[in-house]
């Protein structure tokens, strides 16, 4: 074991913090050059028999980080409860990893012959054209520091990494907690571009230089969508105001209402799919094919690849499938689960004899007239409460099943993981209005049942998203630092409370998972029962007053949870095809519960008032709307113009270059050169 003292001061690190909060993430001396501390391991010093053993082996974890060119430094909290080992690595270290792994970085604009600023993979010998970061001789912002940092702990050992599994070394307890840091000089300015601004206008582009380019597609596919839930609301209203002065249209309405929505959604996600090329084009993220490597925590047989020869880890399909049934088997029996209690809850209000006892009660204590309305209420209340509470769960069971399935890649383990969300929170969702809309057929139960389940989601979500975690965060500091004074009360040596210690009290966020899941959540309740009037148009206007808030939410969220790990990313990934799908079923929810609305209808002067013209038009009229939907997605092209001819100028350029050094190189060869 080395002579290196297991827990030593960091440096004094010169830097100026606009928080005044007294704590730094560089230092830069003479021998050294800039060093950057981007993360913290955590660990308890107060373990009981196995404390030695375990400094041993953190000792060991320091070794390997230091190997490879990291740089580790030690402190302990305040009330000297934990010890934190600073993971950071020299400016010199970076750049030559940047360059191995072909990192790119943004260059100067005004270049000659360039009429905007691009990227580059860097390079050492060019550092002085790209833009330098808040911090001077660096061209790497936080957001490029921590991937870079991450990458070397994270890549194999043949690639010069370390290998190392964060979530290994928590289950062995050599760690507690790993979290990178938050940078307040660049946090502040990054929130409240989102958090004040009531257009936010300025561009993405400040959350993904600090965030990385995941959160970044999400905040700007949220942008967009409360854009379009803008135009959704205004039309809505109007629709409801219409149908109000002239219930004798009613069905002829109700037909426009299905066509324009089905036009909205397409265009929505037609929209999108231009902004993220726009974007992917922006950040030089066009070509982004990540080469991912074996997740740390995947497990398997060494053997010799067949097509390589080279040692791998490998395991069999067969236990896998195996995991698969029963994993989403389990899902099923959660969906049915889900199923069952909408259905209890609502038995009250659907098949119980005794909804009429339940009734009387609300008849005798507030009055015939509102007891019809007080009795909906409090079943689609009680059906937002459970919808959470049943997520909460399968949250939690759902990550562990994927976990349990062992994936390869992380982007397998992510897809499995929405797949399962999807599946569940759709039946979990939409179950409890189908079943009023389909089944018990009442239309005006499902408009009041809406607009409760929505308030109530809206309501308890935002408690849950935002407020919990800051109260949590705010008490575990205030108990912290009750312990610290009362340690100083009773004459112990309390030391200051550090940037690092307030950090660790912070909730984790753990991927935007969960962010677009209650976009889709949100986008079927908005869209799917369009047709439950008269409250039902009503309801994108309530998803948008609450998105207003959710791009402000979101942006707190993020400030008062720990660091999220950032990652690489040129689109939203799976979740473009489940809102296609949505864009699909949103169609077939409207005609479907349009033939139980209504007992006849008018369009464009034909009165549709028996079950066989109306089951004909509606399936004239879904085939109809859908092959609209098809002209207006081959009418939109999927990159914009102006992107095109930016990358055509770009080929033509490299296509130039490359046949002036087939023309040079014919030159000598022919032995005309100078």
């Amino acid at each position: 074991m080395s002579d290196q003292p297991l827990l030593q001061e960091i440096n004094p690190i010169v830097y100026v913090d606009n928080t005044n909060q007294g704590e730094q993430f560089y230092v830069e001396d003479e021998e050294s050059g800039l060093t950057f501390y981007e993360y913290i391991m955590v660990y308890p010093i107060n373990e009981e028999d196995d404390f030695d053993y375990l400094q041993e082996k953190r000792q060991k974890l320091r070794n390997k980080l230091q190997a490879i060119g990291l740089i580790t430094k030690d402190s302990t909290s305040s009330t000297g409860e934990f010890g934190f080992i600073h993971v950071g690595s020299s400016l010199e270290r970076l750049e030559a990893w940047a360059e191995l792994t072909r990192q790119k970085v943004k260059l100067s604009s005004g270049l000659e012959g360039q009429e905007h600023a691009g990227y580059q993979e860097f390079e050492i010998e060019s550092k002085q054209l790209y833009v330098e970061s808040s911090v001077p001789g660096c061209v790497f912002n936080s957001c490029a520091r921590q991937k870079l940092i991450m990458s070397l702990i994270e890549a194999p050992k043949s690639k010069g990494g370390s290998q190392l599994s964060i979530i290994n070394l928590t289950r062995k307890k050599i760690i507690s907690q790993f979290f990178g840091l938050h940078h307040q000089d660049e946090l502040v300015p990054t929130i409240n571009t989102w958090k004040k601004s009531f257009r936010f206008s300025r561009p993405v582009d400040v959350i993904r230089d600090y965030f990385g380019e995941n959160i970044a597609y999400y905040f700007a596919f949220l942008k967009l969508y409360l854009y379009f839930l803008i135009l959704l609301s205004s039309i809505s209203v109007a629709i409801t105001i219409w149908q109000a002065t002239d219930t004798k249209q009613k069905g002829q309405l109700g037909l426009w209402y299905i066509i324009i929505v089905s036009i909205w959604i397409t265009l929505f996600i037609e929209f999108w799919k231009r902004k993220s090329i726009e974007l992917a084009y922006h950040w030089d993220m066009l070509d982004f094919h990540q080469e991912e490597t074996a997740r740390p925590e995947f497990k398997g047989e060494k053997r010799e690849s067949p097509i390589t020869g080279k040692k791998e880890i490998y395991y069999p399909i067969w236990k896998r499938r195996i995991k698969y049934i029963l994993t989403y088997g389990f899902t099923l029996i959660m969906m049915c689960a889900a199923a069952g209690v909408s259905i209890s809850i609502q038995n009250q209000r659907l098949f119980s004899k005794n909804k009429q006892k339940f009734k009387d009660g609300l008849i005798k204590s507030y009055g015939t007239k509102r007891a019809t309305t007080y009795y909906s209420m409090w079943t689609g209340a009680a059906t937002g409460a459970s919808i959470f509470i049943l997520n909460a769960i399968f949250k939690t069971v759902g990550a562990k099943l994927t976990f349990w399935e062992n994936h390869q890649t992380d982007s397998d383990h992510e897809g499995s993981l929405i797949l399962k969300y999807f599946m569940f929170q759709s039946v979990n969702n939409y179950i409890s209005i189908f079943i009023s809309a389909f089944i018990a057929q009442d239309i005006g139960y499902v408009s009041t049942q809406l607009m409760s389940i929505l308030i109530t989601k809206q309501i308890i979500g935002n408690v849950q998203e935002v407020g919990l975690p800051w109260i949590k965060g705010k008490y575990k500091i205030r108990k912290q630092k009750k312990k610290r004074k009362r340690q100083k009360e009773e004459g112990m040596e309390v030391g200051k409370f550090k940037k690092a210690e307030k950090q660790m009290k912070f909730p984790v966020y753990e991927n935007t998972v969960e962010d677009y899941l209650e976009m889709f959540i949100q986008l079927g309740f908005s869209t799917f029962f369009l047709l439950a009037f008269p409250l039902g148009p009503l309801a994108p206007l309530l998803s948008c007053l609450n998105n207003f808030i959710e791009i402000r939410t979101d942006a707190i969220k993020l400030k008062s949870m720990r660091r999220p790990q950032p990652r690489a990313a040129n689109g939203i990934g799976k979740w473009m095809e489940i809102f296609k799908l949505t864009s699909v079923l949103v169609i077939l929810s409207n005609i479907v519960m349009m033939s139980f609305a209504f007992s006849k209808f008018t369009f464009f002067g034909v009165v549709i008032d028996t079950d066989y013209r109306k089951l004909l038009w509606l399936v004239i009229l879904e085939h109809a709307i859908l092959f609209l939907k098809f002209c207006v997605h081959q009418a939109i092209p999927d990159v914009p113009s102006s992107v095109k001819i930016e990358i055509e100028k770009e080929e033509y350029q490299k296509e130039k270059a490359l046949r002036k050094q087939r023309n040079e190189e014919s030159t000598e060869d022919s032995g005309f050169s100078d």
